[in-house]
C-alpha cells in the first residue's frame, strides 16, 4: 500500500498536539526537560550563508528526542525556519529561485560538487523516511527543485534511535554536513552536533542501549525464526559498544 493511502486509512490526528498533559517543563531553546537540558553544548549560533527551510512532518512534534530544536538553537534564527504539515499550500512563495532540496535520488547532486554560492535556501524534510516520502509526494512543489545528497558517511552518533541503515543521519546531522560540504565550512557539523552527542549520553546514563540498524533488525529476526525463537529483535543493540569513550 503507497505512504498517501496509508494516510488516507490512518489520518494524523492533529488534536493531539494540543492535548493538555501534565509534563516536565521543557527547555525552551533545545525543548529537553529543564533537567537535561544540553544548551550548555552550544558554543554560539553558528553563522551560515545558506538559509534553511525544514518541512517537518506533525508526528514529529510528539517524538521526545528530536534534533529538530537543536538545529535551530544552533544556526542563525534568521537562517532556520521550521513549517510543521503534510501539505505546504504556500510552499511556492518560500522557495527562491536559487532553492535546492536535500534528497536522495539518481538526479541529486553531491553536496561536495555543488559550487558555493549555488543555492540560497536548502530545504530539508524531517520526518522518518515513510513520512518524508508522504511530504515529497504531497507537495509537488519540490519535485522539479534541483536536488543535493550526502555521500558516504560516517555512522550517525543518534544511536538511541533505530536508522533504516548505517548510511543513514539525522536531520540535524544531515543539515549540517550538507552546510559545511556545500559552503566549505570545516568543523560546522561537529559544533552543531556537540548537544546531541550530550543528549545521547544523557540517555545512555538512564540506561538506554545504542541501536543497531532496521536492516540489522531484519537480519536478526530472521535468524531468531530460524532458531525457533519467539521473542523477535525489534532494535539491535551495537554489540562491543564503547559507552564510556562515546
Amino acid at each position: 500500500m503507497e505512504d498517501e493511502a496509508l494516510d488516507d486509512v490512518f489520518p494524523f490526528d492533529d488534536s493531539i498536539l494540543s492535548a493538555t498533559v501534565e509534563k516536565r517543563p521543557n527547555c525552551v531553546h533545545c525543548a529537553r526537560p529543564m533537567p537535561q537540558c544540553v544548551c550548555h553544548m552550544i558554543s554560539s549560533r553558528q553563522p551560515t550563508e545558506t538559509t534553511i527551510l525544514v518541512l517537518q512532518h506533525p508526528a514529529e512534534q510528539n517524538r521526545p528526542l528530536r534534533t529538530v530544536p537543536l538545529l535551530q538553537a544552533g544556526l542563525d534564527e534568521k537562517k532556520c525556519h521550521v513549517h510543521v504539515g503534510k501539505r505546504f499550500k504556500n510552499l511556492q512563495e518560500l522557495i527562491t529561485p536559487r532553492t535546492a532540496l536535500l534528497f536522495p535520488g539518481p538526479s541529486a547532486t553531491n553536496c561536495l560538487d555543488v559550487k558555493r554560492g549555488s543555492y540560497d535556501t536548502l530545504i530539508c524534510l524531517d520526518g522518518t523516511w515513510p513520512q518524508a516520502r508522504l511530504l515529497y509526494h504531497k507537495n509537488p512543489e519540490l519535485h522539479d527543485l534541483p536536488k543535493v545528497m550526502l555521500g558516504p558517511s560516517n555512522r550517525s552518533v543518534y544511536l538511541i534511535h533505530t536508522q533504516p541503515t548505517n548510511l543513514h543521519l539525522s536531520t540535524l546531522e544531515s543539515v549540517g554536513r550538507a552546510l559545511e560540504q556545500m559552503e566549505g565550512l570545516e568543523g560546522l557539523e561537529e559544533r552543531l552536533i556537540r548537544p546531541l552527542k550530550e543528549m545521547v549520553r544523557t540517555q545512555f546514563s538512564y540506561g538506554a542501549q545504542a541501536h543497531g540498524t532496521q536492516v540489522e533488525a531484519r537480519v536478526a529476526r530472521k535468524q531468531e525464526v530460524k532458531q525457533g525463537h519467539k521473542d523477535l529483535t525489534v532494535a539491535p543493540k551495537l554489540e562491543n559498544f564503547d559507552y564510556d569513550s562515546f
